[in-house]
């Protein structure tokens, strides 16, 4: 079996989890105590590796997020992706946090295998203030998909504890339990922790991410002793099975898990209704006990299926992984009631399906056979560049119906296979050279078949949706690429065609880095004494630059329409205020970025 792109992501299906024993519960008594106080996950530590791929709702990797496991810590690189190579994972449930301005937070539980490496996919959620009302008065947020947050008055608090009594900003997205993303888009995994303390499968009924903050950015939540009303819409697919009445649970980040609350949703005209009393990712959920199960996948010609997506459904989702290497998926299931997997493409076509269950003991399914068909692709060839020499340290990406599949390269050679879509027709291929920014033509190549690619040449195309900027102090040159970046119109002054290139992060820990430049046009031209730096903030790397200074040249050689690039070039002397005293340094920069 050739391998596969790093696209597909994931060994062990996402709801592995251990059991308790009867004899060990503690049960809850009021006041309200939460399970995950008395909870204590087993831990196995073993020796291992994790990558993962971070992506946008779109599906569009997420550069520069700040990756921790355990107290590890990483950032994903220009495509989304991260490494870390041979460290101490936890076996009975290791936790990836995933953190970038403007999104909320992204999490993944998973379930570490020794000696392999362990992948995992997260899609982070755009954490957008939409939605606002008074905290004295109480008010009403409605989503455009039918969720709703009602707020009494007088029931917000600040950090402190203190009663906050001016705006309230409003973030929410809701998450529709019969979206095949969901399970990547939603943190954790589907383990839970119950009101005895069990551990146990969750199916769920819907899901909703919420966060409160002042206009100045200061966190908020409910104050003490008062609750929300939370309601969120049940798909039509599901309501023939949703309970009348179902378990609130909220989700834990330290430990990856959701934790029974207190509080149960009531099902009111197609939609869970319910109280809570603090705001974090809810979920309405009906528990199960669970059981081992393990499966291998092989096509028809008994080749092994690696990091094919297997999904196992009671009514809604109860949990999805990815095969391992050799086609193997193991994880723990619903004991006692009918369950329908299902195998997936990369596009969520359903390759396969079967009915199993119910299963009273942990049960082996042996080999399923999946008739993957001419949906599977196969491309190799080799990136070299100008001199047709390998190239070391780069990427092939392969994009198809708006989908793309990621294969790191680092001795020039790739072989990639990966299934399509139903109706795909065409591959177009782009190679890359990380250390260069710089990127091959595209190659178009007929889907659903095997191809030699040949030599791929990464030479003189450069990189998009990047800044980058070399600072010279006379004495150690840094250079640092910005990704990804963006453009976009603005009015400067009396100028209303005037355009911004920015690039921003508040999510490093050396505080906030900012690129912000501007010019009053939006065509290819000399802006040399038209345009303005307001700031070029990198605390990692001790610059603070700008302040309206200009740089002596500031050229943009190229000005697409929406769609296409906007290309252009910097250089001058200015003065770094980060350093004290201030001392002037030489500066040379290059954006290419695609207009949206």
């Amino acid at each position: 079996m050739k391998k596969l792109g790093i696209f597909y992501l994931l060994c062990l299906i996402a709801f592995s989890a251990c059991r308790k024993d009867k004899d060990d519960v503690i049960t809850t008594e009021d006041p309200y105590v939460p399970p995950i106080v008395n909870w204590t996950p087993q831990t196995l530590m073993v020796n291992g590796s994790v990558t993962g791929f971070v992506a946008d709702e779109m599906g569009e990797p997420v550069a520069d997020a700040n990756v921790k496991v355990g107290n590890l810590a990483t950032t994903t690189d220009v495509y989304g992706h991260f490494f870390l190579n041979d460290v101490q994972l936890n076996e009975k449930g290791t936790v990836v946090t995933v953190e970038k301005a403007g999104y909320f937070h992204g999490s993944r539980r998973f379930f570490a295998v020794a000696g392999e490496m362990n992948r995992v996919k997260i899609e982070m959620l755009t954490k957008s203030f939409d939605y606002n009302f008074n905290a004295t008065d109480g008010g009403t947020v409605q989503t455009s998909d039918g969720a709703s947050i009602v707020f009494p008055s007088n029931s917000i608090k600040k950090n402190d504890g203190t009663i906050y009594t001016g705006e309230v900003k409003v973030a929410a997205k809701w998450l529709d339990p019969s979206n095949f993303r969901t399970l990547d888009r939603m943190p954790g995994n589907l383990q839970g922790i119950d009101r005895e303390v069990e551990e146990v499968v969750l199916s769920t009924y819907g899901m909703m991410a919420v966060e409160l903050e002042s206009p100045t950015g200061e966190a908020l939540n409910l104050s003490d002793g008062n609750t929300a009303t939370l309601t969120m819409p049940v798909p039509a697919s599901l309501l023939g099975n949703a309970p009348a009445e179902i378990p609130l649970w909220s989700y834990n980040e330290e430990h990856g898990v959701w934790v029974e609350e207190e509080f149960k949703a009531t099902l009111t005209n197609g939609k869970y209704v319910g109280e809570v009393s603090h705001f974090s990712f809810w979920n309405c959920d009906y528990p199960y006990p669970l059981i081992e199960f393990k499966a291998n996948l092989t096509d028809a010609n008994g080749n092994a299926l690696a990091n094919y997506r297997v999904s196992i459904f009671l009514n809604s989702f109860v949990g999805t992984g990815y095969t391992c290497p050799d086609g193997s998926i193991i994880g723990l299931i619903p004991a006692n009631v009918n369950l329908l997997l299902k195998v997936y493409s990369i596009c969520g076509d359903v390759l396969y399906t079967q009915n199993i269950g119910p299963f009273a003991n942990d049960v082996d399914l042996g080999t399923i056979t999946v008739p993957i068909g001419l949906n599977q692709t196969t491309i190799t060839g080799e990136l070299v560049n100008c001199d047709g020499n390998p190239v070391q340290n780069g990427m092939a990406i392969f994009e198809f119906d708006n989908w793309k599949v990621y294969e790191y390269v680092t001795n020039g050679t790739f072989d990639v296979t990966f299934t399509t879509c139903v109706n795909t027709s065409d591959i177009t291929l782009i190679g890359t050279d990380l250390d260069e920014l710089l990127q091959s033509d595209p190659a178009i190549f007929v889907a659903n078949t095997t191809h030699n690619a040949g030599q791929i040449e990464i030479c003189d195309v450069q990189l998009q949706n990047y800044i980058s900027i070399t600072v010279d102090d006379g004495v150690n040159p840094i250079t640092a690429v910005y990704t990804p970046s963006y453009i976009y119109p603005d009015s400067i002054g009396s100028v209303n065609d005037g355009t911004i290139i920015s690039y921003f992060d508040n999510s490093t820990p050396n505080g906030i880095t900012s690129i912000y430049m501007m010019v009053p046009g939006q065509t290819a031209g000399d802006y040399s004494t038209t345009h303005i730096v307001e700031t070029i903030m990198d605390g990692s790397r001790g610059w603070s630059i700008g302040s309206g200074e200009l740089f002596s040249n500031f050229v943009i050689t190229e000005f697409g329409d929406v769609g296409e690039p906007v290309i252009g070039s910097f250089s001058g002397t200015m003065t770094n205020y980060f350093t004290q005293p201030p001392v002037s340094v030489t500066l040379t920069g290059s954006f290419n970025i695609i207009r949206q």
